[in-house]
C-alpha cells in the first residue's frame, strides 16, 4: 500500500509512536538487534503508509539503550517514507536486500537539501556552520532504496531528495547498498570545514540514474570510495570529491549508457579551490565508460589561489577509461600529476554545446592539459604520462593547450589513431605508435572509430533500456579482458592463460624505471604499458628480439640511415615528434634516404614480425 503523509491523522501518529515505543520495549528481548518488519514479525510493525515513523521509533530505541546496535529491515517488503528517517550515534541500519525503502508520489517537500536518510539533528539546508548535530560511528548497509524520481514534482539536479546526506559527521561506513532513480545526489557527504577527517568506507554499492551525482563528497578527509558500481548518473560525477585531500578513489565502475550521447557525467570530478590543499588522493583500477558528457577522469581547480603546488601529486593508474566526450582525464592547474599504466580509448568526441564550458566545443584528446585556475598566473605546471596506451582519440593523444604554464613530460606510452595525431604542445623520444593487439575478437566501426567494446555493451544496455534493470556489471568484466595484451606465451582471458597468434609490441617495452615484480613470468624483466602492465594479470614474454629494435646506423645521421636487413620488404613511415607524417613507402633494401629532411629528430617506423607488428626507432637528422 502507498500513501502520502496526509492520509494518517495527526492524532494517530501520537498514539502510535507511545505505543510502538512500549511495544518494543516489551518485545525486543535480544540485543543487539531490533527488526522492522511489515508482516508482523518484528519488534516494529510498518502498514506502508509513513513507515519512516516506525523507523525512526526503533533506531531512537536503538539509541538510548546501549544494549542494542542496530536496526534490521525485513525483506522481501517496500517500506513506503513521506518524511526523513534520522539516524544517531552508533547505530547500524541495515536490512535484507529485498527490503526497499521508497519515497511516496508526489511527496512535496520542496526543501533543497532535505533527504530520505540524514543524521539525527540535521538541518535542511547546507549548514555547515552548525556542527552540533554531528554524529558519529554510523553503518548503513545491506537493502535498496528508491528514489522514485518520475514520481515528484521538482526538478531534477536542483537538491531536492538525496538519497542519504550526512554532515559534520565522522566513522561512517556505507555498503552493500542498491540506490536509485532520485532527484539529486545519491549519497551527499559534507564536513563544516576544511579538513574535516570523517574515516569513511564507501564500497560495494550501486548507484543507478541519480539526478546529480553518484557520491559527493566536501571539505573533507581520510576516505575510500572503492569497489561500486555507479550507472548513469546525470549532470555532474559518478564519484565528486570537492575540497578533500587524503582519500583514495579505487577498483570501481562507472558506466554512462553507450547507446545514447551524453547519457550521463564525468566519471571522476575531482575540484579544488583556493588556498585548500589537496596533495594526496590516489585514482586507480576504476573503468570508466560510455558517453558521458563531459571527462573520464576531470582534475579540476575551480578558482586563483594557492601556489604551484597547493593541488598537485594526484596518481591516476591502472584505470580504463573509454568513450567520453571530454578528455580521458581533463586537467586545470594541477602540478606534478603522475598518469600512468592506464588505457585510454576512443574519446573526444566533443561537440557538447549544451555546456557552456568552451573546452567541450569541438573534438578532444586522450589526455588534455587546458589551463591554470581562472586569474591565476603561477607558471611550471608539469604532467608526468608514463605507460599509457592512448588511442583512437577524436583530436590528439596528449594535448598541451598552455605550453606557457605547463610541460608534459612523456615516457613510454603507445599513442595511436589519433584523430589529428599524437600531440599538441607537447613530444616524446620514447613513445611509440603502434596497434596494440588487444584481445578484441570483434571490434566495431563507432561514429568512424574504432570501438572494442560497443559489441558487448550494446545489447545489454539495450535490454537495460527496455525493461529498466541494470543488473550484474552490464559487461565490464568482460570489457576489461579485451584490454588485454596479445601474446604467444600466455594472456589470461579471465579464468585460465591462453596463447595468440602474435605477440602484442606493447609488452615489456614500458619505462625501465617501473617496477614488473608483479608480472607473472616469464615478464622479459621490462614492465608492459596499458592498464594491466605491473600487475598479475599482465600478458606475459619474453625479451624482445634484438631485431625489434632495429637501431638504424648511423645516428645522428646526415643522409642514408641502415637498419636491419630482417625488415627488408617491410614498410615504413617517419613521423616528426608531433605525429606528422613526413615519409612512408616500403623497404627495398636496408637503408632510408632522410636526407632531404631538416635537421631536427624524427621517429621511423617498420613493420616487424606480423602485418601489424610495428617498431619505432628515434633518430636525430644533422647536416
Amino acid at each position: 500500500m502507498q500513501t502520502t503523509g496526509a492520509d494518517l491523522p495527526r492524532m494517530k501518529r501520537v498514539l502510535w509512536f507511545w505505543f510502538a515505543v512500549g511495544l518494543a520495549a516489551i518485545r525486543a528481548q535480544t540485543p543487539p538487534i531490533v527488526y522492522v518488519s511489515r508482516d508482523g514479525s518484528g519488534d516494529f510493525h510498518c502498514d506502508g503508509t509513513a513507515d519512516q515513523e516506525e523507523i525512526n521509533q526503533a533506531l531512537d530505541f536503538v539509541a538510548a539503550d546501549p544494549r542494542y546496535t542496530t536496526v534490521y529491515l525485513k525483506g522481501p517488503a517496500t517500506y513506503w517514507i513521506d518524511n526523513t528517517i534520522y539516524i544517531s550515534s552508533n547505530t547500524i541500519l541495515e536490512g535484507d536486500a529485498a527490503a526497499k525503502i521508497k519515497l511516496v508520489d508526489n511527496a512535496r517537500w520542496n526543501t533543497p537539501f532535505k533527504a530520505l536518510i540524514m543524521q539525527k539533528g540535521a538541518s535542511f539546508s547546507d549548514g555547515m556552520e552548525d556542527t552540533s548535530n554531528s554524529v558519529h560511528d554510523i553503518v548503513i548497509r545491506g537493502f535498496e532504496i528508491d528514489g522514485n524520481r518520475d514520481q515528484q514534482n521538482e526538478p531534477s539536479g536542483h537538491a531536492y531528495y538525496n538519497i542519504i546526506k550526512l554532515q559534520n559527521c565522522y566513522n561512517i561506513t556505507i555498503n552493500n547498498m542498491y540506490l536509485h532513480h532520485n532527484l539529486a545526489d545519491a549519497v551527499n557527504i559534507q564536513s563544516c570545514c576544511y579538513g574535516y577527517n570523517i574515516n569513511l568506507r564507501f564500497y560495494g554499492n550501486r548507484i543507478i540514474r541519480s539526478g546529480h551525482d553518484g557520491i559527493y563528497v566536501g571539505l573533507s578527509s581520510h576516505f575510500e570510495i572503492y569497489d561500486n558500481i555507479f550507472l548513469d548518473n546525470r549532470t555532474d560525477a559518478h564519484i565528486r570529491v570537492q575540497d578533500c585531500n587524503h582519500f583514495k578513489i579505487h577498483g570501481n565502475i562507472c558506466g554512462n549508457n553507450p547507446r545514447r550521447r551524453n547519457s550521463g557525467g564525468i566519471g571522476v570530478d575531482i575540484q579544488a579551490k583556493d588556498n585548500t590543499p589537496l596533495d594526496d588522493a590516489e585514482i586507480y583500477d576504476n573503468y570508466l565508460f560510455g558517453k558521458g558528457a563531459y571527462h573520464g577522469i576531470w582534475l579540476w581547480q575551480t578558482r586563483k589561489g594557492g601556489g604551484l603546488n597547493t593541488h598537485s601529486n594526484v596518481h591516476i593508474h591502472h584505470n580504463i577509461i573509454t568513450g567520453f566526450q571530454g578528455a580521458g582525464i581533463g586537467i586545470y592547474g594541477f602540478n606534478n600529476t603522475l598518469i600512468e599504466n592506464n588505457t585510454i580509448e576512443f574519446n573526444g568526441k566533443g561537440n557538447n554545446h549544451s555546456y557552456t564550458d568552451r573546452v567541450l566545443w569541438g573534438k578532444q584528446s586522450g589526455i588534455t592539459f587546458y589551463e591554470g585556475a581562472d586569474g591565476n598566473k603561477i607558471q611550471g605546471f608539469r604532467t608526468i604520462v608514463r605507460n599509457n596506451i592512448i588511442g583512437n582519440s577524436a583530436a590528439y593523444g596528449i594535448e598541451n593547450r598552455k605550453k606557457s604554464i605547463h610541460a608534459f613530460v612523456l615516457e613510454y606510452n603507445n599513442i595511436y589513431r589519433s584523430g589529428k595525431g599524437a600531440y599538441k604542445g607537447a613530444s616524446s623520444t620514447t613513445d611509440i605508435y603502434v596497434a596494440p593487439d588487444f584481445a578484441c575478437a570483434h571490434p566495431t566501426m563507432v561514429d568512424g572509430r574504432i570501438d572494442y567494446t560497443y559489441f558487448i555493451f550494446d545489447p545489454i544496455w539495450e535490454a537495460a533500456e527496455k525493461t529498466g534493470a541494470y543488473v550484474g556489471d552490464m559487461g565490464t568484466n568482460a570489457a576489461r579482458l579485451v584490454y588485454h595484451l596479445k601474446s604467444k606465451v600466455g594472456r589470461w582471458d579471465g579464468s585460465q592463460w591462453t596463447r595468440d597468434e602474435v605477440t602484442s609490441f606493447c609488452i615489456n617495452t614500458g619505462s625501465p624505471s617501473s617496477d614488473y615484480m608483479k608480472e607473472p613470468a616469464p615478464n622479459g624483466g621490462r614492465i608492459n604499458i596499458g592498464a594491466f602492465g605491473g600487475t598479475p594479470t599482465a600478458s606475459m614474454g619474453t625479451r624482445i628480439p634484438a631485431v625489434y629494435h632495429f637501431m638504424g646506423r648511423p645516428n645522428p645521421v646526415n643522409g642514408r640511415i641502415t637498419v636491419s636487413e630482417a625488415l627488408v620488404g617491410n614498410p615504413f613511415y617517419v613521423f616528426s615528434l608531433s605525429g606528422k607524417l613526413l615519409m612512408q613507402g616500403v623497404l627495398t633494401s636496408n637503408e632510408i634516404d632522410l636526407s632531404r629532411l631538416r635537421n631536427g629528430l624524427y621517429l621511423i617506423r617498420i613493420r616487424a614480425y606480423s602485418h601489424d607488428h610495428w617498431i619505432t626507432e628515434k633518430v636525430v637528422k644533422v647536416d
